[in-house]
């Protein structure tokens, strides 16, 4: 007769009561032995050791008197459980455990008793049992007890040896059930926490994703089948981003990265993304989490835009300048190119302010920037320098800036005459130029610059 463990337990716990059944019926069909209880522990125990414990999590037994099964059931439920100390090392033959009416230890837990009375002649006795652990390394994961041989002889070696084979078996079949249980219990935790989580999750197998969360779906604007049968699976990603996410060798690198992805409708968005590498059977694997950072990402930048433009013109301002010129220089440097920065500054501005007031100043200084901007290339920078001076960076421009300044000045002066504010404002400029046969700084240059355009005040 066999026990399940519950019914209400998870399939791989119904399993394991499959096997313990199984056992019990193959150990009463193959040895001399009419009673057997076969039982699992609900963890691992240490032999020899009191304080290592486990409760009893099932069994199955044959041959078992129903009193007998009612108070092994009984004790199971009220929490009954063994220890290690139950197998006693003198007890040990093999892998084996042997207790003996002469002997002095006391037999582990679960095994009953024999009623049979046994003749005198016979060398096996209702006090004897003989244990065949299921273990695992050097800890056990249950037992089985058996009792009551046929004839009443203690069993051969072959005999024992076959115990010893039958609780290898077992042993090898219930860690597989543990293993498929410690297996499903992780999925399930794992799709809990991924279907509720307020991350995308992507796993994925082969360039293709296995797995997508409910999250991945809305964030990326498809449904679940359409990112699965994407290939590969980063046509998602921005062209740019890809490298972030993918490399040549299909291991994703392990760092955190701020990617932008394409939706199903087009919208790109910004992701904040962390990719695990993941080892599978079918080769590179990884899994991917992500979550939506776009406003952060768009106010981000719109502070920044507007932390390196001055807020009157538009124009970046002095910061960016003094950051960004050394990387210009450089770039000029490397390539053996000219770079040109030209100052200007506006002709009777003062009088504006004096007369008319700051507000048609800045009415002034605005138009003065777009004139500028809009006669320049779009490889070309406009600087706000302060007060009413502007700087102009020009990459690769060494010549022809005389023929500039005077398209710049007509710009300005025609732009002036329609504004019609009464005071007829000009503009002057100086310039100098970086190149490689004089390499000078930009603290250098600007003071070039400076001085030619005093001169040139100086002289109108």
């Amino acid at each position: 007769m066999g026990v399940s463990l519950t019914a209400e337990r998870p399939s791989s716990d119904q399993v394991a009561a499959r096997i313990l059944d199984g056992i019990a019926a193959c150990v009463t069909a193959q040895t001399p032995f009419r009673r057997v209880l076969v039982t699992l522990y609900e963890k691992p125990i240490t032999p020899g050791s009191d304080a290592s414990r486990s409760p009893i999590l099932g069994f199955a037994c044959r041959g078992v008197d129903p009193d007998q099964e009612r108070e092994l059931r009984r004790f199971i439920q009220s929490g009954g459980s063994v220890h290690g100390g139950h197998y006693a090392a003198s007890a040990q033959i093999g892998r084996l455990f042997a207790f003996t009416r002469n002997g002095s230890h006391t037999p582990a837990a679960c095994c009953l008793d024999s009623r049979r009375a046994f003749s005198p002649a016979c060398s096996w006795h209702a006090q004897n049992a003989l244990l065949a652990p299921f273990w695992i390394g050097g800890s056990v994961i249950g037992q089985i007890s058996v009792d009551d041989p046929v004839n009443g002889v203690w069993p051969s070696s072959e005999t024992l040896a076959l115990l010893e084979e039958l609780a290898d078996v077992g042993a090898a079949a219930l860690g597989d059930a543990r293993e498929l249980q410690d297996t499903l219990e992780e999925r399930r935790i794992l799709r809990f926490l991924t279907e509720s989580a307020m991350t995308g999750v992507l796993v994925i197998v082969g360039g293709m994703a296995r797995y997508v969360n409910g999250r991945a779906c809305d964030l990326l604007g498809y449904e679940e089948d359409d990112l699965r049968s994407l290939s590969p699976w980063w046509q998602v990603i921005h062209p740019d981003d890809r490298p972030l996410v993918w490399t040549r060798d299909g291991h994703p690198p392990s760092t955190y990265a701020t990617i932008r992805a394409t939706r199903r409708d087009g919208r790109q968005i910004w992701l904040a993304s962390r990719a695990y590498p993941l080892e599978t059977s079918a080769g590179s694997s990884f899994v991917l989490h992500f979550y939506d950072v776009t406003e952060h990402v768009e106010t981000e930048a719109l502070l920044k835009e507007k932390a390196l433009r001055d807020p009157l013109t538009g124009l970046l301002n002095r910061g960016y300048f003094e950051d960004a010129i050394l990387t210009e220089i450089e770039r000029s440097r490397r390539y053996k190119r000219p770079l040109t920065l030209m100052m200007a500054d506006l002709a009777r501005f003062k009088l504006v302010n004096d007369r008319l007031g700051h507000q048609e100043g800045d009415r002034i200084l605005s138009g003065v920037a777009s004139v500028l901007r809009s006669q320049l290339r779009d490889s070309d920078w406009v600087v706000r320098f302060g007060g009413d001076e502007f700087l102009l960076v020009l990459p690769e421009t060494g010549t022809g800036l005389e023929a500039l300044e005077a398209r710049l000045k007509s710009a300005v002066e025609a732009w002036h005459s329609s504004s019609d504010s009464g005071i007829s404002v000009g503009i002057d400029f100086g310039w100098a130029t970086w190149t490689p046969e004089l390499d000078r700084g930009s603290k250098e240059l600007l003071r070039e610059a400076d001085a030619m355009l005093y001169e040139r005040k100086a002289e109108r």
